[in-house]
C-alpha cells in the first residue's frame, strides 16, 4: 500500500512490487509507458505460466520452426531448424527455459519466443474468423490465468482489425541497448536516442 516511487530496475519488477492484481498490471503499464516515452497503453492482458497450455490449445496448438539448439540436450526434438507442433510437454519450456548459469542466455529464449508469436499470430486469425464468440468464451475459461482490461465488446473490436493486418518476423521490434551482467540477474539497459527515433517512427506521423 505504499508508493515505492519510480526507480530503474527489472521491467518486470513494475509487476511482481504490486498486488498481483489491477494494482500490479496498472504499474506495469505504467512503466512501459514510461519506457516509451509516455505512449499510452491502453489495454493490457497479463498472464502467468499455467496460462501456457491453454493459450497454445486456444489455437489448436503451434507448428513452428525451432531456431537454436537451447532446448536440445533435454528436448531432442527442439533442436534447431526441426519442425514441430508445440504440445503439453514442451509449450512451456520452449517459452520459459533459459540456462541461468549462462550470462546472456535470454537471447536464445526471446529468439523462441518470437518464432512463437510469429507462427501464432496466423493460426489466431484464422481461429477467430472461423469462431470469434466461441474464442471468447475459451479465454474466460482462463479467468484463473488471465487478467486484462479487455472488455468483450473491446476484444469484438480488435479481433475485426486483427483480420486486416498482416505480421511477420519484420514486423517484430526490438529495441537498442547493453547487456551487462548484473549482481543477480542480466540487466539490459536501453538506447535511449535510438528508443526515441522508434516511438517516433511507429507512432507518429509528420504533418
Amino acid at each position: 500500500g505504499s508508493d515505492m516511487g519510480t526507480y530503474v530496475s527489472h521491467l518486470g519488477y513494475a509487476y511482481s512490487y504490486g498486488d498481483g492484481g489491477e494494482v500490479s498490471c496498472e504499474d506495469l503499464r505504467e512503466a512501459v509507458s514510461n519506457l516509451l516515452g509516455g505512449i499510452p497503453v491502453n489495454e493490457y492482458a497479463v498472464t502467468n505460466r499455467s496460462s501456457m497450455t491453454y493459450i497454445n490449445d486456444l489455437v489448436g496448438k503451434v507448428t513452428l520452426t525451432v531456431p537454436n539448439n537451447d532446448l536440445a540436450g533435454q528436448y531432442p526434438e527442439l533442436q534447431q531448424g526441426n519442425t514441430v507442433t508445440l504440445d503439453d510437454t514442451t509449450i512451456e519450456p520452449y517459452l520459459r527455459y533459459r540456462d541461468t548459469t549462462k550470462d546472456f542466455s535470454n537471447e536464445g529464449r526471446i529468439e523462441r519466443q518470437q518464432t512463437y508469436v510469429t507462427a501464432y499470430i496466423d493460426k489466431l486469425k484464422a481461429q477467430l474468423e472461423k469462431d470469434l464468440n466461441g474464442t471468447w468464451e475459451k479465454t474466460q475459461e482462463m479467468d484463473a490465468f488471465l487478467q486484462t482490461s479487455i472488455t468483450k465488446n473491446k476484444y469484438i473490436t480488435l479481433a475485426n482489425l486483427f483480420q486486416q493486418v498482416s505480421f511477420s518476423d519484420a514486423d517484430y521490434y526490438r529495441p537498442e541497448g547493453e547487456d551487462q551482467a548484473g549482481d543477480l540477474h542480466d540487466e539490459f539497459y536501453v538506447d535511449e536516442d535510438a528508443l526515441q527515433q522508434l516511438v517516433i517512427d511507429l507512432f507518429y506521423e509528420e504533418i
